[in-house]
């Protein structure tokens, strides 16, 4: 072979692993949107949830009260009950290239199936009944002897809990084996894979009814089963680690363990988070992750069941699980008192001719930030111009994550680590730290949230002050060239009407901003370029052709708060809460 083949050959194969790894990216990227719809269902169900359990606890059974409770409650209790049917039912929805729902009603028959088969007395035991056992002397009703009698049966451990009585002995069971959130993005994925893939097939005449999106629901009724075995034989044995991580980490009386462990988490989160892969991490401590403990009364602090497991954190926290809300907690000193800091940071840092501009965007993002816990608009003002940054906002993340882990404060949240959250969660925190009693009632209690969101907002104005400004770090405000738009753009629309807008001297606009922004955002990445457009709770979601051709210039000038590529093709833009709409526009636009 000659150096010259051999180096065609290296530069093809350089390519090919270059576009599977952007192809690699791009579905990561469509993950992470698609994990933002059955998320979204959280917030209000959250707070329905919490008040109504609350009420009933207060009210007394069957008393007015109590039915007003209940009606509130139940609805919001639904949605983390029926979590993994909802991941299954939204993930599908969000991958399907053209959002209609009969994907939906393959995901949530193949989660269904799933859990049916990996149920209690189904393939698992099959494969693993005899495997890891465990005696339980169990008590049971003799009819011929008319008493009670005592009956020893065998358990998996890879299946099943045993319930101690006071001597330590076992005496019963509680089958605990569950796919939990992953059996139901699995099914979400592979439902919008099949979908995809067949939804236009053709069959022979004498079967053409069965054709196109009909078949789908055959082949995945078909891969489903294979799913059956494929959990059935691998779950089980990952189960059991992951239960006894859950143990160790998720313990706030075992800080050793517990400390490092979600402080490691709250680092590596904010690293992931200018790529929008924290979400994929979130979704396997809140929603998958094995939690043990006992379950507590919001309003006694009482014990009201005992050794109960519960997957995922947010879950365990609505359960009211002593041993939940750590992969939580520490998140309210970060996006209540740091990120509004960092943003006041960069306020006081811009040139003071700037100074009022800067302050009008980013004092309304430190709001939003403090009030409902989104803080992407702010972190992707700074993320993308500084690593030390990042990897400073990481840092300061994880520890007060370790502080909050160290002194067994727990609250939870439906959505994010907010004000309205830290409400809507002061009850059952109150519960909690009831219930420890001592010296770590004092500590734990919800009310020491408030000091550490107010140390956490000076910490960080003091420290991002002091690295933007000896750094000379170019964030908003500060940069050479302006940043901003500061004068009138014209823009033609494709209707050929110009529309007029200002950025900072509040001229009278013809058109819509979000309309505006769309046309500027197709204008700086082409609109031959644009293959897909999404969003999620904060950020757009493109897949372009090529995202190396785009005008960064004029996508921050459009208003965006950052961006970030994606290998060649996936490009994600900050928009902040109201991003659907300039994705609404921009569809528009493009005619999809």
């Amino acid at each position: 072979m000659t150096a010259h083949k051999e180096e065609m050959l290296a530069t093809k194969k350089q390519k090919s692993g270059s576009s599977k790894w952007n192809k690699f990216l791009t579905m990561l990227q469509e993950l992470g949107k698609a994990l933002q719809f059955p998320v979204a269902v959280l917030p209000f169900a959250a707070i329905l949830n919490r008040f109504g359990g609350l009420g009933i606890s207060f009210a007394e059974e069957g008393s007015v009260g109590y039915w007003i409770s209940y009606i509130i409650q139940k609805p919001g209790s639904v949605a983390f009950d029926q979590l993994p049917l909802l991941f299954a039912i939204g993930i599908s929805f969000g991958l399907a290239k053209d959002h209609r729902g009969e994907v939906t009603m393959v995901a949530a028959i193949m989660y269904l199936i799933i859990i049916l088969m990996t149920g209690e007395h189904g393939i698992p035991e099959m494969l693993y009944g005899n495997v890891l056992t465990f005696e339980a002397h169990e008590q049971v009703w003799n009819a011929d002897l008319g008493a009670m009698e005592t009956v020893i049966n065998h358990y998996s451990s890879l299946m099943y809990v045993g319930t101690e009585n006071s001597e330590g002995i076992y005496v019963g069971a509680t089958y605990v084996l569950n796919v939990g959130v992953l059996g139901g993005v699995v099914s979400g994925v592979l439902a919008a894979v099949l979908y995809n893939k067949f939804k236009e097939i053709k069959l022979p005449a004498a079967l053409s009814f069965f054709g196109g999106r009909r078949f789908v629901p055959m082949i995945g009724i078909v891969v489903a089963m294979g799913l059956v075995f494929a959990f059935a034989i691998t779950w089980p044995w990952i189960q059991l680690v992951l239960m006894m991580m859950g143990q160790a980490v998720a313990d706030p009386t075992n800080p050793a363990v517990a400390i490092p462990g979600t402080g490691l988490y709250a680092f590596l989160n904010r690293l992931l988070l200018p790529f929008g892969l924290h979400q994929i991490l979130n979704t396997f401590f809140w929603f998958q992750m094995p939690i043990n403990g006992d379950v507590i009364d919001p309003i006694t602090g009482a014990i009201s069941e005992t050794d109960k497991w519960i997957n995922g954190d947010i879950n365990a926290f609505a359960g009211g699980l002593n041993t939940s809300g750590l992969f939580q907690s520490g998140y309210f000193p970060i996006m209540m008192g740091g990120v509004p800091a960092i943003a006041l940071a960069m306020i006081f840092a811009a040139k003071k001719d700037r100074r009022t501009e800067v302050a009008g965007f980013l004092g309304g993002v430190a709001l939003v930030s403090f009030i409902s816990g989104i803080t992407e608009p702010v972190e992707f003002s700074f993320v993308f111009l500084s690593p030390v940054l990042l990897l400073v906002h990481a840092g300061m993340a994880a520890i007060f994550m370790m502080i909050t882990t160290a002194m067994q404060i727990q609250v939870g949240f439906g959505f994010s680590a907010g004000f309205i959250d830290y409400v809507v969660s002061f009850a059952q925190s109150w519960g909690l730290s009831t219930h420890k009693g001592g010296a770590m009632q004092v500590v734990s209690n919800p009310l020491m949230m408030l000091p550490l969101i107010a140390a956490a907002g000076g910490i960080y104005f003091f420290v991002f002050s002091l690295l933007i400004r000896k750094m000379n770090i170019q964030t908003p405000g500060r940069e050479e060239d302006g940043g901003f738009t500061t004068e009138p753009v014209e823009i033609t629309s494709n209707s050929g009407s110009a529309a007029v807008v200002s950025t900072s001297k509040g001229t009278v606009s013809k058109a819509d901003k979000y309309d505006v922004m769309a046309e500027k955002f197709v204008a700086a990445i082409g609109i031959d370029n644009l293959e897909s457009i999404d969003n999620c709770a904060t950020r757009l979601r493109l897949v372009l052709t090529n995202n190396k051709t785009i005008d960064t210039a004029a996508i921050k000038a459009a208003g965006a708060f950052g961006f970030k590529q994606l290998g060649d093709q996936a490009l994600q833009i900050v928009i902040g809460p109201d991003v659907e709409h300039v994705a609404n526009s921009m569809k528009r636009i493009k005619n999809v």
